[in-house]
């Protein structure tokens, strides 16, 4: 029941904060396929008053993504938990290497559904700039239905690396937050707080260690429709690294990192208070 409690609850915080924290996801989408307009965490205004409600258009797809990644993530966690500890792994690492297995499996039961919600946020600003001139998918459900395998996973791999290093340093972040709260650390008035902030920390810091594999996923997602259908060269996730740096520089790498780093805060805080 346990297990299931912590499933249920992770699935309903990830999915709420995942509404919240929605138009800097299709912010960052757009940071990251180098959108001339939308190029910055400050363009986010301009980006609301451009799209209006449409901005929403995508979010089923993240919604439902959210709902599995936090249903696997917190109720695999304790799986995954005991499975390693049945093979000795230290008590201090664990957490890690946890995480890092359940964040595995979610990166790639994530990449469907978070392949769609890519091209369902970029098809707009397509429309407008007539690259295309009707939508590629006109809902999540028709764009899970009708889309190739091809495309679904086309940016799987870098995905779930980023997802396995995500999971892997959350989780033994706030394990040793619990263990320094639980010895005294702070004093029971705050750790409401500091548990809060505690987790939106672990968070942001965890987002900004493996944000070249989000950069190079955004990457790969923008253009994957266009590779599907022979517009443009198919890409490994070697040569989009290669791709990004020689065309931007090592620095390239962390472009729209603070778009994302907002963007997790937000996310965390809630996912962090909601607990």
């Amino acid at each position: 029941p346990l297990v299931q409690q912590q499933a249920a609850e992770g699935a309903i915080l990830r999915a709420q904060a995942a509404f919240v924290a929605y138009p800097l996801d299709v912010l960052k989408t757009q940071v990251q396929s180098g959108h001339p307009r939308y190029n910055r965490l400050s363009r986010l205004p301009c980006l609301l008053k451009d799209y209006k409600l449409k901005i929403f258009r995508g979010y089923p797809g993240v919604g439902a993504n959210s709902l599995l990644m936090g249903g696997l993530m917190f109720g695999g966690y304790r799986f995954f938990d005991n499975f390693w500890a049945l093979y000795h792994v230290p008590d201090y690492w664990r957490p890690a290497v946890a995480g890092g297995s359940i964040g595995a499996l979610c990166g790639l039961a994530a990449t469907p559904l978070e392949q769609v919600k890519t091209i369902m946020a970029l098809q707009e600003t397509w429309l407008k700039e007539r690259k295309i001139t009707k939508r590629i998918y006109s809902s999540v459900h028709h764009g899970a239905w009708e889309a190739p395998a091809r495309l679904k996973f086309y940016a799987a791999t870098p995905l779930v690396i980023r997802t396995a290093l995500f999971d892997s340093q959350l989780f033994f972040y706030n394990s040793r937050l619990r263990e320094w709260v639980a010895n005294g650390g702070c004093p029971p008035s705050l750790h409401f707080l500091v548990g809060t902030v505690g987790f939106m920390l672990a968070g942001l810091v965890a987002a900004t260690v493996n944000y070249p594999f989000d950069r190079v996923k955004g990457h790969m997602m923008g253009r994957a429709f266009q590779a599907s259908i022979g517009e443009q060269p198919k890409e490994s996730t070697y040569g989009a690294f290669a791709a990004v740096v020689k065309r931007h520089g090592i620095g390239g790498l962390f472009h729209g990192l603070p778009t994302r780093s907002v963007l997790h805060a937000v996310v965390w805080c809630v996912v962090g208070a909601g607990r």
